[in-house]
């Protein structure tokens, strides 16, 4: 989910990969990482004040929120890993497979496509395993200052247009089958993101639209985007918006909240004391265990992703646009004619479609008609399951 309403309801190519096998769920899976120098404009804002001590996060967000609306842009220069899961598709007698690359929300990791590596041995909410049984490959990725990932300054490397970069370079290799010798040249590129990740994949496609051939954006329109379609629908409605939700000062270092898994990162990456707050991803029809192993296995945000609110249109992608997005989800609002407001943000899109997942809230891949929303995703691109399921996945579509 973006930053600022998550936290308000609660170009060159690669210089090294490297590769070493994974056990998960999924077969043939392995993680791959892969390093980049980039340069990228960021917005240049000055350094956060103390973040240790209470409530100091929930005050200075609305400060940092402020100072990057007229903040300059400078130049900055890095050198990031990012690091992957990929899955290739069962071996085909000629020529290659179609790749998914997948972008996760705020606060959570690669991990967020492939259930069963969260530990509770389930494959059933797997995006990557659905994938690999209708011969697609995938590569979840952890975005930049995520996960595996590098771990730079969190409020100045970690903002949307150094993510965009790094994603430009990642894609440049793999169409040249220079990402990897782990990695055929794909047939044709799907990015797939979760709501801060769906923000990516949008902003991406604008700055780079001819990177990929289809975008598909679940948990979108993200926050921004749908709350000012809502905000337009009320005014032409005359109807009095409710109060916005209340913010919760519960939020601290992650290195502090929780030392034992992040130790040593720097104070910019945050995390929520909140175990409760896990569950407003959820809503509908869901395993109830899932936010409580949620919680446990959350990850940090940097503060580089209040820059996340990115533009409101994207004419300059040509490819097919896929919004899968939960009917409860309080951060898309799929209803206030929000849809048609979506469709209208590519205008040049060559196919715009709408996955209504049923009874799901924001976190489509979690709830109990995940399955069946992939299976919607994947009939509008053409594809069909290409093998038997895996025994653990109950797939029945």
């Amino acid at each position: 989910m973006h930053l600022k309403y998550y936290l308000s309801a609660l170009a060159l190519p690669a210089i090294c990969c490297n590769a070493a096998a994974v056990t998960v769920g999924t077969p043939h899976c392995e993680r791959i990482d892969f390093t980049y120098d980039i340069t990228s404009s960021i917005a240049n804002v000055p350094p956060p004040p103390d973040l240790s001590t209470n409530a100091a996060i929930t005050s200075y967000l609305p400060v940092l929120l402020q100072t990057l609306k007229t903040a300059p842009n400078v130049t900055r220069q890095g050198r990031y890993k990012l690091a992957g899961l990929f899955c290739g598709a069962p071996k085909k007698a000629k020529g290659g497979s179609p790749l998914q690359v997948l972008a996760h929300g705020s606060s959570y990791t690669k991990e967020y496509w492939n259930r069963a590596a969260w530990g509770n041995m389930t494959i059933k909410n797997s995006w990557q395993q659905f994938a690999y049984e209708r011969g697609v490959s995938t590569l979840a990725i952890d975005r930049l200052c995520y996960g595996a990932s590098s771990h730079p300054d969190p409020l100045l490397d970690c903002q949307l247009t150094t993510s965009i970069k790094t994603f430009h370079a990642l894609f440049a290799a793999l169409k040249k089958g220079t990402a990897s010798p782990k990695i055929p040249v794909p047939t044709e590129i799907a990015f797939v993101g979760h709501s801060a990740g769906s923000i990516t994949v949008s902003n991406f496609v604008q700055a780079y639209p001819n990177d990929v051939d289809t975008a598909i954006l679940t948990g979108w329109p993200s926050a921004f985007i749908a709350a000012t379609g809502v905000a337009e629908y009320y005014k032409s409605h005359h109807i009095t918006p409710p109060a916005s939700p209340p913010s919760y000062p519960d939020y601290a270092p992650g290195a502090i909240a929780y030392p034992e898994r992040f130790e040593g990162l720097a104070q910019g990456y945050i995390a929520s004391r909140n175990a409760s707050q896990r569950s407003i991803g959820y809503a509908g029809k869901y395993d109830p265990s899932y936010p409580l192993l949620d919680a446990r296995t959350q990850s940090t945000f940097p503060l580089g992703e209040a820059t996340y609110t990115g533009l409101l249109s994207f004419p300059a992608f040509k490819g097919k646009v896929i919004v899968a997005t939960g009917d409860l989800d309080r951060f898309a609002r799929a209803d206030l004619d929000v849809i048609p407001r979506t469709r209208a943000r590519f205008p040049s899109a060559s196919r715009f479609e709408w996955v209504n997942a049923t009874e799901s809230g924001h976190l489509v891949n979690y709830h109990y008609s995940a399955r069946q929303t992939y299976q919607k995703v994947f009939a509008l691109l053409g594809i069909v399951r290409s093998i038997e399921p895996h025994p653990r996945s109950a797939d029945t579509s």
